[in-house]
């Protein structure tokens, strides 16, 4: 079989997982493939309605403002009105689980905006999954089987963040810099890790919590 055949298939495989087809002009694929897809990324498709998925001007060109990780992974995008149709449904979990983990729900909706900018499909070039964008080894120890699942994830990512505040005890700035470098660095370097990316990713968390602090 031809490396070309092999490559089609395995993008059909994947495609059969999402309610959407991947557009795929804008970067290689099997570079993605090779370097993003996992069977936990890729093993269920999200519990979301099909409905909110016929927008055909819909495109994966966009660019949102998000600074947990490189996003050049070709995934379903929502449009703005797709994602505001899923709110009631993503606050409703961000509140059942702020509650349950002891979190402050407007840290987690910060965590959220960074991470994926509520989009339920994010997946990074390093393979961070959805709206809390959860590493597929990291989903696994959490317990989390569909990581497209809005309400699994989101338990999963503040069950997550609840432990980085517990290790730091309730030290914002070195949970979230553990939440996403990882706690090991934070120890390594006993603050915020020297990573230009992870302290503008607490510096852009601490900036979007004070906005929904004050929206409220």
């Amino acid at each position: 079989m031809k490396v070309s055949d092999i490559l089609a298939q395995k993008i059909a495989e994947i495609e059969s997982r999402l309610p959407v087809r991947f557009r795929r002009a804008e970067s290689s694929f099997q570079s993605i493939l090779e370097s993003t897809q996992s069977p936990e990324a890729t093993k269920a498709a999200p519990l979301i309605d099909s409905s909110l998925l016929e927008n055909t001007g819909r495109t994966t060109a966009t660019k949102y403002p998000l600074v947990s990780g490189s996003y050049e992974s070709v995934y379903p995008r929502l449009s703005q009105a797709e994602i505001q149709k899923l709110m009631p449904r993503i606050d409703a979990a961000i509140e059942k689980f702020s509650e349950q983990f002891n979190v402050d729900p407007l840290l987690v909706r910060a965590v959220m905006k960074a991470e994926s900018s509520f989009q339920p499909f994010a997946l990074s070039t390093s393979g961070a999954m959805g709206l809390m964008q959860l590493m597929p080894f990291t989903a696994q120890g959490l317990g989390v089987t569909d990581p497209y699942n809005i309400e699994e994830n989101i338990r999963g990512g503040v069950q997550y963040l609840s432990w980085q505040l517990k290790e730091f005890d309730n030290d914002w700035k070195l949970a979230l810099a553990a939440y996403n470098a990882g706690p090991n660095a934070v120890k390594k370097y006993g603050g915020i890790p020297p990573y230009e990316q992870t302290q503008k990713y607490v510096e852009y968390v601490l900036r979007y919590y004070d906005m929904y602090k004050a929206l409220k």
